[in-house]
């Protein structure tokens, strides 16, 4: 009997539209298809029929070491992909960004990680890989990474997370599995949370804040911390807070868990 060996992590490559990605932690894809029996008169169950449209998904986690190719694809393109190990792969055609993720905690590597709506084809023997690399890697750390919000110049933040979610409406027609067209519903939505230890931080009143809600412009900017370079910078215009609550326990300070939410309209 042939000797049959699993396939390790150092043998496969991840390849999103030609762009061979680095710092790839976690791959998940797949499609499922919804399918109901049909019933007749006098037959019973004949043949089963699909019940929606064919959609796959696909979910990349990576650490963020430089600027991030998938976000160049918040727009109307369609994106590729494809996980290639010796002679194969799995592969998809046609997704579309519809979640992306970015996390940062004190002592560890900022991370991101990005969900893809797939309405194309996918499945093995799909080959998404090409000639081009990855940006140029250069690793953030805790201290050339800003987030200008209020309090945080005298109050500490310990960690902090962005998402951005970008729902898609598929068009399809008679005669073709696939949409002919996908386009973006908005407003885009776009979240920040983190965790604030206290220092002499105040917060409205749920009263104040139903009456007169505070809003303000969130930036956050991550840089090379060798040359001070900007290598990503996310933005969130008029966020509103939207989420918070006070922890103190007799093992730590206390803290305050806040979530901002903003809004992204069709130019």
């Amino acid at each position: 009997m042939a000797n049959k060996n699993s396939i390790f992590n150092y043998e496969q490559q991840f390849y999103l539209s030609g762009i061979l990605l680095s710092g790839v932690t976690d791959i998940a894809g797949g499609y499922s298809i919804e399918e109901s029996p049909i019933n007749i008169i006098g037959h019973g169950y004949t043949y089963p029929a699909a019940q929606g449209p064919m959609v796959g998904n696909f979910s990349i986690s990576k650490y963020f070491i430089g600027e991030d190719p998938i976000l160049n694809y918040t727009g109307n393109h369609s994106i590729s992909g494809s996980i290639n190990y010796g002679d194969k792969s799995f592969g998809f055609e046609s997704g579309y960004l519809n979640e992306y993720s970015f996390s940062a905690n004190i002592g560890s590597i900022p991370q991101s990680q990005a969900n893809i709506v797939v309405y194309g084809d996918i499945g093995s023997g799909i080959d998404a890989s090409g000639s081009n690399s990855h940006p140029e890697i250069q690793i953030a750390n805790q201290g050339s990474i800003s987030l200008d919000v209020e309090g945080y110049q005298t109050n500490r933040i310990t960690s902090f997370a962005y998402n951005l979610r970008i729902d898609r409406s598929p068009v399809y027609k008679i005669g073709s599995p696939f949409p002919v067209q996908v386009d973006t519903s908005f407003p885009m939505v776009q979240e920040v949370s983190l965790v604030l230890e206290v220092s002499d931080f105040e917060l409205n009143t749920m009263n104040k804040h139903l009456i007169k809600p505070t809003q303000q412009d969130i930036n956050i900017s991550i840089n090379n911390p060798i040359n001070e370079t900007n290598i990503e910078t996310f933005t969130v215009k008029k966020a509103r807070l939207s989420n918070s609550s006070l922890q103190s326990t007799t093992s730590d300070s206390m803290t305050f868990n806040l979530q901002y939410i903003g809004y992204i309209n069709k130019k």
